[in-house]
């Protein structure tokens, strides 16, 4: 893999190795070198790894013939490995043809495991014969395993490389790089520490933590060791106290199931903000340069780390953003993790004695910031000197991200007659210092990293001492909040954080912000009267033109949100978008910019959100339900006029939506509750819209959702459904008939895999054959999509297949069984799915029940194949009939209690397309009822009750099979109940209510005779006198009702 052509001149970066001998720069001059990627089909080796060896790779700093080893368990030719790596690396600076050259020297090795040696031993003899190639040009061969994996396979990865990986110290070195976590607390991580160090010593690991690898984080050795004033003032007698701060602006995003297993203290504070605080905190090493430096530096931090006591609750604020929860990744839904942390800690030595030193990290706050922040003590007699004034504190601000920047916040006099100090600033901003007119660009932390390792530098990699001590000082507090339960402090989205944690850092730390001080952009300016005054970005501009002004607008950019802007802007409407937190707005007018240049604009805030849209104003919100909601609307309806329209598109409790169109009302502001169902792809394609509210205000903004709404046939699937609160109805029904869909298929699919014995593969088939029949829907689709799904992450088995059997839930599905039972209306199919999620949450009570709890004797039950797989297709068939059924019945009952008069064959016309239970018997449920709109129930209508009749034989061999192999199925057995309940012109109703005569004198009606009446059952019994006023509260349900 020699190219000697490959990059013109072959020029060395000249700062790369400034002070480096001839020998030092062997192992790139004069060596081989084999780079294994374990894990390389994963997200970190596609967005970091490879891209980071791409970048030195085109700047000529790694050896000239270098091969790269893909390893992972997927099955990848080299051709697929490099499709994969190829659109992460095209995002790149890099020329394409760099990029296709750099591909050319990145193979593929797989295995069945990361300990399969087999595989390993294929691998060695491929680095061998590459090294025995090119040895005749070279003095060494080296080898670099780089370890983007999970920590659970770190045993068997290491003992692999130990047998069949280690180059021959004669030959050359082998080192590797640990990618964090290195553990969840001090156990785990003497664990993991045991594991490594018994087959690789300390100088061929390098435990790597991105941040050591950030300009500004390695500048802090040079400013203080380098600048004669800096360490005059670097001590507890001038600084009052330093924060280290990380904030991001968006929450988990998906990976909440990740997240939630560490939270915010194990993901920033325990490594990368600690890190930072050792270097700026520590002694002056002996040495900085040279092979001595990985250790001097290193014995300074952990001097440092050894001065910290362990944390305790009292140094503590814990928060966590609303509604965290609601990611559907998380299972635990009561969950204390914290997404926000402030930490009060103090270093205990002379130089450091009673400084406190704050680290804050947090998530879904108002901006992503990382940085160093250092306030000195209040000059010395400034209040005598400037009487009257409030001198403002010296401080020192190194910024990690974005824009590597550091200033020096330093008073000034003020401009014009006043000789009152202000405070301005002494800045260095890297961009626009060193890059702004250069071709080159600042390297990224990873690729410092990476080359650190190549020349044997250690400095910026993290010792194992370092990491126990870092436990030591966390474990009690990470203790502390998951086995005493400590609480977090619930703190609203795109703000700082709990207002706790400022009143905690003010009176802990005694640090004063400087209200009137503000950072811009690109330059350092203060807050001024000036008519020169620079305007913040934050400001909007007063008025926009005809031409500028929007047709509708969006508020809240989750993904939701983002993708429904974008399918209004590509159906021709100027959208503009607005977020609590800048970032995401952003991205969304990035994405439109990249997905066709679509018209869309971002506002600053509400208020320049309503200035830039065109009369009347129609604003989609999509935020989080409940408060979240009344704020947004509060706040919008300040800066709105009578006839502008508000449309909440998220699932909310349909009383909200009344209360809030009663709110808007006196103001002549229209309110439409609406829902949306499609998930976040429907969205962006064409969901499926069910709006309630005026029916003017519907007019207005029907031309843009008729034309975003999913298409079906000659129809778009969106329509007016009647007065506020009816399509928050119908979209709350809709998620209980998706609940009993969803757990309708999971009992067949139990059938298929538990008792049948089929494989996945088997399954997938099966259900794409069924999804071509009677059974069409989009569930049944995706099943087949989801059992063919191999898992990409471990390449080992089916997703499916390690994914936890806890189901997870938001609460339309319980407001769905909450109603019924209010509106009298049997839902047993959708009450019978909330159940089993209730029960799927209990995990460990479960698998505790399945050791004592006895299934049926007969283990091996003899059943005909082919019979049962048409009974359960025939089954499954009738119970869907059912659950919708049940829906539409409740909506009628809603409808008729609330005079909303909807039109059941336009719920089942909007559901026919974009949304999660779309359903080729939808065509014919439309028409059941548009033929006859009074029909009582779906299942007496005459086509359906012809096919329920039919199958009703198979469906009961499969509950029957169900019962007698100790499979639950609750919805297939209690939709089958529905039915057997309904159809009977008689119940045993009468026993019922003889009962609660009996013991409570309720009554009873007679089928012979009008009125109530009351039975003296004993001798006990007394005269109840008038039967009719016994009734009085009485749910007395007519069977019409029970629909």
């Amino acid at each position: 893999m020699t190219d000697t052509n490959l990059r013109p001149g072959g020029i060395i970066p000249v700062d790369a190795f400034e002070h480096a001998s001839p020998k030092d720069l062997e192992w790139l001059t004069s060596s081989t070198l084999v780079v294994v990627v374990m894990g390389a089909s994963g997200d970190l080796a596609k967005k970091k790894t490879y891209p980071s060896l791409l970048n030195l790779y085109d700047d000529n700093l790694l050896p000239q013939n270098t091969m790269i080893i893909g390893y992972a368990r997927s099955k990848l030719t080299n051709d697929d490995l490099r499709d994969r790596l190829r659109p992460f690396l095209l995002k790149t600076s890099h020329s394409e043809v760099v990029v296709e050259r750099f591909l050319q020297r990145c193979v593929y090795q797989g295995g069945k495991s990361y300990g399969d040696l087999d595989a390993f031993e294929e691998m060695k003899g491929r680095m061998e014969e590459f090294e025995a190639k090119h040895s005749a040009e070279s003095s060494h061969a080296n080898r670099l395993y780089y370890f983007a994996i999970p920590p659970n396979v770190f045993a068997d990865t290491g003992l692999a490389i130990k047998e069949k990986g280690m180059q021959d110290d004669a030959k050359g070195w082998t080192r590797l790089i640990v990618e964090k976590p290195f553990g969840r607390d001090l156990e785990s991580f003497e664990v993991l520490n045991k594991t490594l160090s018994q087959h690789f010593n300390e100088e061929m690991m390098f435990r790597i933590d991105h941040y050591l690898g950030k300009e500004m984080v390695q500048n802090l050795t040079v400013l203080r060791f380098s600048n004669i004033w800096f360490e005059r003032v670097w001590n507890s007698e001038n600084i009052k106290c330093v924060m280290l701060t990380f904030k991001e602006p968006f929450g988990t995003d998906g990976r909440g199931g990740y997240f939630d297993k560490y939270g915010i203290i194990r993901d920033i504070l325990q490594n990368h903000l600690l890190q930072v605080l050792t270097l700026l905190a520590m002694e002056a090493p002996h040495v900085l340069e040279g092979p001595k430096a990985g250790k001097a530096i290193r014995d300074a931090k952990v001097a440092v780390l050894n001065a910290i006591e362990p944390i305790r609750p009292e140094d503590v604020v814990l928060g966590q953003y609303e509604n965290y929860a609601d990611d559907p990744t998380i299972e635990n839904k009561d969950t204390n993790t914290p997404t926000f942390a402030t930490i009060r800690l103090f270093v205990n030595t002379p130089r450091w004695h009673g400084v406190p030193f704050i680290m804050k990290a947090g998530k879904a706050l108002n901006e992503r910031k990382a940085e160093m922040r250092v306030q000195f003590k209040d000059a010395p007699a400034a209040d005598y000197l400037f009487q009257g004034t409030d001198t403002p504190r010296n401080e020192l601000v190194m910024r990690m991200q974005p824009h590597e920047a550091m200033y020096m916040k330093t008073n000034v006099k003020s401009p014009g007659f006043t000789a009152k100090p202000v405070q301005s600033e002494l800045e260095v901003n890297y961009d626009t210092r060193f890059f702004a007119h250069q071709k080159e660009a600042n390297p990224d932390a990873y690729t410092r990293l990476i080359l650190d390792v190549l020349q044997g530098k250690q400095a910026a990699f993290v010792r194992d001492d370092e990491l126990r001590r870092a436990w030591e000082i966390f474990t009690p507090i990470l203790h502390s909040i998951e086995k005493d339960g400590l609480q977090p402090i619930i703190y609203p989205q795109g703000g700082r954080g709990p207002p706790e944690s400022d009143k905690f850092i003010a009176d802990n730390a005694g640090y004063v912000r400087n209200e009137d001080y503000v950072f811009y952009e690109g330059s350092v300016a203060r807050k001024s009267e000036g008519t020169n005054k620079q305007p913040s970005k934050s400001e909007p501009k007063k008025g926009y033109t005809d031409d500028e002004l929007c047709d509708v607008g969006l508020f809240g950019l989750a993904v939701m949100g983002q993708n429904f802007a974008l399918n209004m802007a590509e159906h021709g409407f100027k959208v503009c978008v607005g977020n609590r937190s800048p970032a995401k707005v952003e991205l969304t007018v990035k994405r439109a910019a990249d997905e066709g240049n679509l018209p869309i604009v971002g506002a600053t805030n509400p208020e320049d959100l309503v200035a830039r849209l065109s009369k009347p104003r129609k604003i989609v919100i999509l935020v989080q339900a409940g408060k979240p909601v009344d704020d947004m609307v509060s706040t919008l309806a300040r800066y709105m006029q009578p006839g502008d329209v508000i449309i909440d598109g998220g699932n909310e409790w349909f009383p909200n939506s009344i209360r809030r169109a009663e709110f808007l009302e006196p103001k002549g502001i229209h309110f439409i509750g609406m829902g949306i169902s499609g998930g976040e792809e429907g969205a962006r394609k064409g969901p499926s819209l069910m709006p309630g509210g005026p029916k003017d205000a519907y007019d207005l903004v029907a031309p843009i959702l008729t034309k975003c709404a999913a298409e079906v046939g000659d129809y778009t699937c969106a329509g007016y459904l009647g007065p506020v609160g009816a399509g928050n109805y119908v979209k709350m029904v809709h998620n209980g008939i998706e609940y009993g869909d969803m757990q309708l298929i999971a009992e067949v699919y139990d059938v298929l895999k538990n008792v049948l014995n089929m494989t996945n593969e088997e399954m997938a088939d099966l259900f794409d054959e069924w999804n071509k029949t009677e059974l069409e829907s989009y569930l049944i689709e995706i099943t087949a999509k989801i059992l063919r799904k191999k898992d990409d992450l471990t390449d080992e088995g089916y997703v499916v297949d390690k994914i936890l059997d806890k189901t997870g839930m938001k609460g339309t599905g319980k407001w769905t069984i909450q109603e019924a039972a209010e509106k009298g209306v049997a839902a047993p199919t959708m009450a019978s799915a909330l159940d089993v999620r209730m029960i799927s949450a209990r995990k460990e009570e479960r698998v505790e029940a399945e050791k004592v709890l006895a299934g049926p004797s007969n283990t091996g039950i003899e059943v005909n194949k082919e019979q049962v797989l048409d009974d359960l297709k025939a089954a499954l068939y009738a119970s869907k009939v059912c659950s919708y059924a049940q829906g539409l019945s409740l909506i009628r009952a809603a409808s008729e209690e609330h005079k909303w008069n909807v039109d059941l064959s336009e719920c089942a016309r909007l559901w026919t397309g974009g949304c999660i239970i779309r359903a080729k018997v939808l065509d014919r449920i439309q028409k059941a009822f548009k033929e006859n709109p009074t029909l009582p129930n779906l299942l007496v209508d005459k086509d359906f009750s012809n096919e329920i009749n039919e199958r009703s034989g198979a469906w009961r061999r499969v509950v029957a099979l169900c019962v007698t192999s100790g499979t639950g199925c609750p919805s297939l057995c209690n939709s089958l109940s529905y039915f057997d309940t309904y159809r009977r012109g008689r119940l045993t109703a009468n026993l019922t209510q003889a009962q609660r005569d009996y013991f409570g004198g309720h009554t009873y009606e007679r089928t012979d005779q009008e009125g109530r009446f009351h039975a003296q059952w004993t001798d006990a019994h007394k005269d109840i006198g008038d039967a009719s006023k016994r009734t009085a509260g009485e749910n007395l349900q007519t069977l019409s009702s029970f629909n």
